[in-house]
């Protein structure tokens, strides 16, 4: 498993950086990234785009010749690539990044979801409105482990955690809308992960931590890797699987390689 990493500061993204870019993807792609509102959700989008080809590029397919679907529910997975790989695409705030691996359980877009977010309290909202709004998406035992923090930032800590590994695991399975978040309680405490209340076999969980400048981002990675056991890797561990890089240098990099 590897995580690509690309830290995404607006001001430092240059618009012709971002003209050049766009004049690499396939229509399709670029048409739908034109209609973002906001550039900087386009240029996010763009980011993401560019990872799953420099993923594909690095196995030595050349950008003429990736294809590209979606699976009914909508998760985007690579077509004619032998042997295959999977991959998942998330994004947050200033930080975008790509989940791949050689377990293809599950063709075709496969058992591998990643999820980031940035930690912070969003809008105006203070500590105790924020956990009430998710609050229904929260099983008992994660809104008490909320609760009993030793201080907010260990509570927001926490929520992080309970919150990007529910959002890996359905991202994985590839579900769309609807999925009950209350099906999986994870106990960042203990590293337990639990669905419909039992320990689901064979997954693996990877947790990591991201900072930019003043700014923390948390993630995980839910992988279906086979066998009888589950395991949760903690954000301690080293990250010999993570690479992180600004997204100018990135995007100026993937645009020399793909047009040669």
């Amino acid at each position: 498993m590897h995580v690509h990493a690309i830290l995404y500061e607006p001001t430092l993204f240059t618009d012709e950086l971002y003209q050049r870019a766009l004049l690499l993807l396939d229509s399709e792609s670029s048409a739908r990234i034109k209609k973002f509102y906001r550039r900087e959700d386009a240029c996010r989008t763009l980011i993401g785009r560019f990872l799953a080809r420099m993923l594909l590029h690095e196995r030595g397919i050349s950008l003429t010749d990736m294809t590209f679907a979606t699976t009914e529910a909508g998760k985007p997975f690579a077509t004619n690539v032998d042997p295959p790989i999977a991959y998942n695409v998330t994004h947050d705030n200033g930080l975008i990044a790509i989940a791949s691996s050689a377990n293809t359980y599950n063709p075709p877009a496969f058992t591998i979801g990643v999820d980031v977010m940035k930690v912070r309290i969003p809008g105006r909202e203070t500590f105790a409105s924020f956990v009430e709004t998710v609050g229904d998406q929260l099983t008992a035992h994660e809104r008490h482990l909320i609760s009993s923090a030793e201080t907010q930032d260990q509570g927001l800590e926490r929520f992080f955690w309970m919150w990007t590994a529910k959002e890996a695991y359905t991202k994985a399975l590839g579900l769309g809308l609807g999925f009950d978040f209350r099906r999986v309680e994870f106990d960042p405490a203990l590293d337990i992960l639990l669905v419909d209340g039992i320990v689901p076999k064979g997954w693996q969980f990877t947790k990591f931590k991201i900072v930019q400048h003043t700014d923390s981002y948390q993630g995980v990675v839910g992988e279906y890797v086979g066998g009888e056991t589950i395991s949760v890797l903690s954000e301690s561990l080293p990250h010999e699987w993570l690479t992180v890089e600004d997204a100018t240098s990135f995007i100026q990099r993937a645009i020399q390689r793909l047009s040669s």
